[in-house]
């Protein structure tokens, strides 16, 4: 299956406590071992995703943790690149910084979340430090990732960086609804198709760090409660392989339909059931994920997804988008290409 790369969640401990992070309100108490951190980083380079790109709560709060994974796709012979995210608590002077990233060869993208909910806790220089340190240690890709409420914010965080020029890479993101910020339904949209689009961070699936893989980063709800009955849990890998799990998951169409249609596939089911349409469709959405998640996170919206990939003819056109858009062919197609192939071989 086509991947661009995948998170894996160090810990979900972080102290700096932003008014509209997810894990709000959970225990957060789940890390893995050093040693399980390296093995699950292996499986997926040998698997053959391109980037890992380690993520938290704050990854940067388990350090060891973090390095271990690090120098295991560091010593892995595919060589993927190596990305982190982070809220640059650590950066409150070069040198600091300098001391950190030596710690940390084979880096090549740093993520650093900057907004008004980062700013609130993490000044803006130390941000500036941390990038400064990046460029210095010759890190490639540097992104600042701006999560907004109210589009005026996009372009104050753009300027507080604007002297970089293009050295940084800008990705802007609405924020997700809680019930600790307040409510953004102004810049949101109700749950009809043309609002929302066919692809979506499911080319991202996420390991957390209880050993869930999931299929987006959605899944750090996980947090807050068992993800095993839902859509998003792929497997554990305390219990099987990334490689056993990736092979199920092929078959999984309820995890291809995502994969195939994104947001707008879920808005489509919303609107072909009456009952999907009552609960959901009088409300705004910050963004696909918020859409996504408030629909798919309940029983009905589960079901209604069980039952709509149950059909042969939805079946055949998620193969048929996943060939044209990704060039997969689903292991039962293969296996039916393959016996058609002996079968006239033979016949020859």
């Amino acid at each position: 299956m086509y991947y661009t790369n995948i998170l894996v969640s160090v810990t979900e401990i972080c102290t700096v406590g932003c008014s509209h992070c997810g894990f709000k309100g959970s225990i957060r108490e789940r890390q893995p071992a050093e040693e399980e951190m390296a093995a699950w980083v292996t499986q997926a380079c040998d698997w053959g995703i391109p980037a890992i790109i380690f993520t938290g709560g704050e990854p940067f709060q388990r350090f060891s943790l973090l390095k271990a994974g690090v120098q295991a796709v560091a010593r892995h012979p595919a060589k993927p690149r190596t990305g982190c995210f982070t809220s640059s608590f650590w950066g409150k002077d070069r040198a600091t910084v300098d001391k950190i990233l030596d710690q940390l060869p084979g880096l090549t993208h740093l993520y650093l979340s900057t907004d008004v909910f980062h700013q609130e806790r993490v000044p803006a220089q130390y941000v500036r430090n941390v990038i400064d340190g990046a460029i210095a240690h010759g890190i490639r890709d540097i992104s600042l990732c701006i999560t907004i409420a109210k589009d005026e914010e996009e372009q104050q965080f753009r300027a507080l960086y604007e002297d970089y020029g293009d050295r940084l890479l800008i990705h802007v993101d609405r924020v997700i609804s809680t019930p600790h910020i307040d409510h953004v339904a102004a810049t949101g949209h109700p749950p009809l198709p043309e609002h929302y689009k066919t692809s979506c961070w499911l080319h991202t699936p996420i390991i957390n760090p209880n050993g869930d893989l999931c299929a987006c980063h959605v899944a750090k709800v996980g947090a807050h409660r068992p993800l095993d009955k839902d859509v998003y849990f792929l497997g554990n890998l305390k219990q099987r392989s990334f490689r056993e799990i990736m092979e199920e998951a092929d078959a999984d169409y309820g995890y291809q339909y995502l994969r195939a249609f994104g947001p707008q596939g879920v808005a489509r089911l919303v609107n072909e059931d009456d009952e999907l349409r009552t609960r959901f469709g009088g409300k705004a959405y910050s963004s696909g994920c918020d859409m996504c998640s408030k629909v798919l996170l309940t029983r009905k919206g589960r079901e209604k997804l069980e039952a709509h990939v149950a059909d042969p003819f939805q079946q055949a056109l998620i193969d048929t988008v996943r060939e044209r858009r990704f060039g997969e062919v689903a292991q039962d197609q293969a296996a039916q290409v393959q016996a058609q192939a002996q079968a006239a071989e033979a016949a020859r």
